[in-house]
């Protein structure tokens, strides 16, 4: 779970970090303005279920979009799942760019990755 690159923006993100933790889920939250390189970097080390990002900016949310198509050029995209979320993130965003879900605000992205992990 990290936000974009050229976002600052944590405070969310870190709620929904907590949220996720309390409810059993092991994050690692990235922190912000992380590259997508980074996210591609720790989906190898780690080999997450599902992958978070936030954006706050709608200049930053391109980002996410981003960060679809390198998960898929570094034959990552079929091995993880992938939800995003952020003031000016939607659904149809996330149809747009090809993420498997969004998530409204923390209490939704728990039942979003649980959906995302099979367990609801």
């Amino acid at each position: 779970m990290a936000t974009v690159e050229g976002d600052i923006h944590d405070i969310g993100k870190s709620i929904v970090v907590s949220f996720l933790s309390a409810n059993g889920f092991d994050v690692y939250n990235l922190g912000r303005d992380v590259t997508v390189d980074t996210f591609i970097e720790k989906t190898k080390e780690i080999e997450p279920d599902v992958i978070g990002s936030s954006a706050l900016l709608t200049t930053t949310m391109g980002h996410q979009e981003e960060l679809e198509k390198g998960l898929k050029e570094a034959g990552l995209r079929d091995k993880v799942k992938t939800i995003v979320g952020g003031a000016p993130a939607s659904q149809e965003w996330a149809d747009k760019i090809g993420a498997d879900a969004y998530a409204e605000n923390a209490a939704d992205a728990v039942a979003q990755v649980k959906k995302l992990c099979g367990m609801s």
